[in-house]
């Protein structure tokens, strides 16, 4: 136990020095191996050794030269750095924490590449006695709805589409048809539980942006014709609000009535819209105004919390709102 201990603060020892090289060598200094001898107090054996670990274990091979006439080394390409890694205790819990959060996404090759870096990154660490990294992750808790497992090939025919811009088609299913999309695949937008495909339809006659969820999407095909991305193609540039995975094409502004103190107080702990404002009333309710083009996902946060929010417009959410009501005091009646 204690030769690993002592072979674990020799690596974690060997990174740091390897790690500060990058960044003389990255900020233009032309470190030479005696400046790097005198600086780190060490050997010039042990100097070649970390320069050796910096070409080839850690990618600088190609980009790793030395000057004769500055003499000490420098990178032939000014964005080169070596990879990122955690070095503290309190970066290991947050690494581990992500982690954690990812559990909300299984089922992709994202989460298993994920899950391996996080476990790489954090294999060689000096441990802060004062802290516990696993103990303290496994009391931080996130939770969601577990997402349905997308196949393997569905996940890599959208990776290489999407990281080289060409159209896709493929078999679609909603309400018992089975429909054939083609389209400019944008983004993987995931919102509780459901992985959507996000993009630009081209089939004519339902041209536009469109979502489809990804476990009914089946035989995806790659077309050898790419497309422009547009700058403006994110989903977040087009969505106002925060409440649900939607972009309708009319903006509202809204006003709603929240008569129980309690639910304010939940609502105001999140940020559902960047205008969002709340008004405490004579008779203790509170009126929340935002604007959005959320329509559908407003309608349902309002349905959802029942009777104790009470929506005063826009009209067509009023309207809405009565006959939703009206149709479940029916339906508790007949109970």
């Amino acid at each position: 136990m204690a030769g690993k201990k002592k072979q674990e603060k020799e690596s974690l020892a060997t990174f740091r020095r390897i790690t500060r090289y990058d960044q003389m060598i990255a900020a233009g200094t032309y470190p030479s191996v005696k400046r790097l001898i005198d600086e780190f107090e060490t050997s010039e054996a042990t100097v070649h050794r970390d320069l050796e670990a910096l070409r080839y274990d850690f990618g600088a091979d190609e980009y790793l030269k030395y000057d004769r006439f500055k003499g000490g080394y420098y990178y032939t390409s000014p964005t080169f750095r070596i990879p990122a890694q955690l070095t503290t205790e309190k970066q290991i819990i947050s690494a581990q924490l992500m982690s954690n959060l990812l559990d909300l996404i299984k089922g992709t090759p994202v989460y298993t590449q994920a899950i391996e870096v996080f476990t790489t990154l954090s294999s060689n660490i000096e441990q802060d006695t004062k802290l516990n990294a696993k103990k303290l992750s496994s009391r931080i808790l996130f939770l969601g709805m577990n997402p349905v497992d997308i196949e393997d090939k569905t996940w890599n025919l959208l990776e290489e589409a999407m990281s080289s811009n060409h159209y896709i088609s493929y078999d679609y299913e909603k309400n018992g048809n089975v429909y054939d999309v083609t389209m400019k695949p944008y983004q993987l937008i995931y919102f509780n539980g459901m992985w959507t495909l996000y993009g630009y339809r081209t089939n004519p006659g339902f041209e536009g942006n469109k979502f489809f969820n990804l476990p009914v999407i089946k035989n995806i095909r790659i077309n050898p014709d790419t497309f422009e991305l547009p700058e403006d193609f994110a989903y977040e540039k087009h969505a106002i609000g925060n409440f649900g995975r939607h972009i309708g094409e009319e903006t509202f502004e809204f006003k709603l009535q929240i008569l129980a103190p309690w639910i304010v107080d939940y609502v105001k702990t999140y940020n559902w819209a960047a205008d969002q404002k709340f008004e405490k009333q004579e008779d203790g309710s509170t009126i929340m105004t935002f604007t959005s083009n959320q329509y559908y996902p407003v309608l349902d946060w309002v349905l959802e919390k029942g009777r104790f929010v009470k929506p005063l417009s826009p009209k067509k959410l009023v309207d809405t709102w009565k006959e939703n009501a009206i149709e479940m005091a029916k339906m508790a009646e007949e109970m």
